[in-house]
């Protein structure tokens, strides 16, 4: 009775903390995308400001040219080098025009792309809210088996449990226990570690793992 207790207070526990911090994880990266949509349509709307300036300027620089040339039309002199650099200065201020309208053209992309991934990853949270997965018993052992494999003990814990709760007669069952055991183990928890080697040398006195298991009690014991 008290392993039960003290399984469902560790399984609880571990579950609200994974939970909790999935959670945090993906309110962090939703704010974090939605902070640079943000400044990218700030930093859009600035530049298409500085476009209309340099429109702006372009037409009063063609009206200067236009006057500049009726002078010469006229026989005027010395507003020839006036006439070039007045063309010099529409021909920078276009180029300027071209470069900030390819920027704004790839800033509107970025911001395009950051809103299809922010409505993504919305939508991805919903789906696993609204649908849970349903995993077959052969599925929940090969994940706790990944887990365990990467030393993510916590996950490998609960998807082992969750495999022995499902398969209470399987023939991974002494496996799961062991590995449960190893993972407290790893842990620091001791006290636990032990509870699930006692099972597997109780439970399966002439397997493998209750091989295992006893010299790892050994090992708890110095």
């Amino acid at each position: 009775m008290k392993f039960a207790i003290a399984l469902v207070a560790t399984t609880l526990f571990l579950t609200g903390c994974l939970k909790t911090r999935n959670d945090v994880r993906e309110n962090e990266q939703r704010q974090v995308m939605q902070q640079q949509v943000v400044t990218l349509q700030r930093t859009n709307a600035d530049a298409a400001g500085k476009v209309s300036d340099l429109e702006e300027s372009i037409r009063e620089l063609n009206g200067r040219v236009d006057v500049v040339e009726n002078r010469i039309g006229q026989g005027n002199s010395g507003v020839e080098n006036a006439l070039k650099s007045s063309q010099e200065q529409n021909r920078d201020l276009n180029q300027k025009v071209m470069i900030l309208q390819e920027a704004l053209t790839k800033m509107e992309k970025d911001i395009l792309a950051l809103n299809a991934e922010l409505q993504a990853v919305k939508a991805q949270k919903a789906a696993h809210a609204e649908v849970p997965v349903k995993l077959t018993k052969k599925d929940i052992y090969e994940a706790a088996q990944g887990y365990f494999e990467k030393k993510d003990w916590k996950q490998a814990i609960l998807n082992y449990q969750k495999y022995r709760d499902e398969n209470p007669k399987g023939g991974k069952f002494a496996d799961a226990t062991y590995k449960i055991g190893v993972s407290f183990q790893e842990l620091g928890m001791k006290d636990e570690a032990k509870t699930f080697y006692d099972e597997v040398v109780s439970k399966f006195p002439k397997s493998e793992e209750a091989r295992r298991a006893k010299i790892r009690l050994k090992g708890l014991k110095k």
